[in-house]
């Protein structure tokens, strides 16, 4: 985009570190305004000229710059994003408040402010959908720490505000229109996922493609015991017996990390120990002495009549422990047993009706058993109405 003093050279390679990222290389006032010209332009990059057209004496053109399309440097979607945020004035509110000098009241400008370690730089660079940027410095041309600038809004700024009412008096500035690779999307405020739950959500803008998807990692539901607060355990689940709290999660991989240990993620930790609202503090442990085993019919449903003798049962086990065997029990005997998850089988039962129970066991030595389940098969699963008994009749008086 334009930063030739910070191409990889060997110096280069040897003076900047990570923070290059942040900001933590010099830059020439030129290459910053040139490259932030690229938002404007809608991703393309324009060399800066200083001479447009040389005349002679008699009015005679003697050399004039012709316009040139540039390089595309940046996607048109990343172009506008970068624009949209930068020219929203309420993303701004909590640092320079709604009336500050980089808001110009009825034009759409995006601005970028900045200031260095101890004041010793600072800037303003602001711009219009592709007719104008502006930016400025201010510093001591020794480079030493300046007295009275705190920020690009009492130093830069200013400056850069006059400059730009005078640029406005001959150049328009249209607004930042979406091209048809962004959409919008309502999401999670917390997260920036897909609303979810019922939590506070916002309109927000995607490269389309880009919208996370899956279940939020962030902002989360989680199923908690009702008695201590930790995670619920697969069988208090299965059988409702939980409540839904609403937490953050914060959760961090350390690619640079020379040992097990995770930096980013104990700094992260730190940081949450300190705060005293609760959903910072996600449970991590599971219910204490909640052992226990719940077994779920999928099929057959109670009550079903089946057109066929080959009969498929299939069922869930939900337990803390592994599941040691599940026996399938036709009419109160035992028919088969299943010892290997999933727990789904085939049976060929004849004609009739029949009582259908499921019982398994883990390997604590607990067992659970689901309910009745009565089906016929081929014919209707009703139990035959009982005959009714004779009204018994009076002995006659002798």
């Amino acid at each position: 985009m334009g930063f030739t003093t910070l191409a990889p050279t060997a110096e280069n390679m040897r003076r900047l570190g990570l923070s290059v990222t942040l900001g933590g290389g010099e830059v020439r006032l030129i290459d910053m305004v040139s490259a932030y010209s690229s938002f404007s332009n809608g991703g393309t990059r324009v060399e800066p000229v200083s001479i447009l057209e040389v005349k002679d004496q008699n009015g005679k053109t003697l050399f004039e710059r012709k316009p040139t399309t540039g390089k595309r440097v940046l996607s048109e979607e990343v172009a506008f994003l970068v624009n949209s945020v930068l020219s929203d004035n309420n993303a701004r509110l909590v640092t320079f408040g709604p009336n500050s000098l980089i808001n110009i009241a009825g034009h759409t400008l995006a601005v970028k402010t900045g200031t260095t370690n101890d004041q010793r730089d600072n800037w303003t660079v602001g711009w219009t959908n592709g007719t104008v940027v502006v930016g400025v410095w201010v510093g001591n041309n020794d480079n030493t720490a300046m007295q009275k600038v705190a920020s690009g809004v009492s130093g830069a700024a200013p400056i850069w505000r006059r400059i730009f009412l005078e640029a406005l008096r001959n150049h328009t500035d249209p607004s930042f229109l979406p091209p048809s690779g962004v959409e919008q999307a309502t999401v999670d405020t917390v997260s920036g996922y897909p609303a979810h739950d019922g939590f506070a959500e916002r309109q927000d803008l995607f490269i389309r493609g880009t919208l996370p998807t899956g279940e939020d990692p962030i902002h989360a539901k989680l199923k908690v015991c009702r008695s201590s607060g930790k995670l619920a355990t697969q069988a208090q689940i299965a059988n409702g017996d939980y409540d839904e709290k609403e937490y953050f999660i914060f959760k961090a991989s350390d690619l640079l990390a020379e040992d097990a240990r995770t930096f980013w993620q104990k700094g992260i930790d730190e940081w949450s120990s300190g705060n005293s609202d609760e959903r910072y503090h996600p449970p991590a442990e599971l219910c204490e002495g909640s052992e226990n085993l719940v077994v779920r019919v999928n099929t057959p449903h109670d009550h079903d009549t089946l057109s066929s003798n080959d009969v498929t049962m299939d069922i869930d086990v939900f337990s803390d422990s592994s599941i040691e065997w599940v026996k399938i029990l036709v009419n109160d005997v035992v028919k088969d047993t299943l010892t290997t998850p999933p727990y789904s089988t085939t049976m060929y039962l004849d004609d009739g009706q029949y009582t259908l129970k499921f019982r398994a066991r883990n390997a604590a030595g607990q067992e659970g058993e689901s309910g009745e389940v009565h089906i016929g098969v081929i014919v209707p699963w009703e139990e035959a109405t009982p005959t009714p008994s004779p009204t018994p009749q009076p002995t006659p008086t002798p």
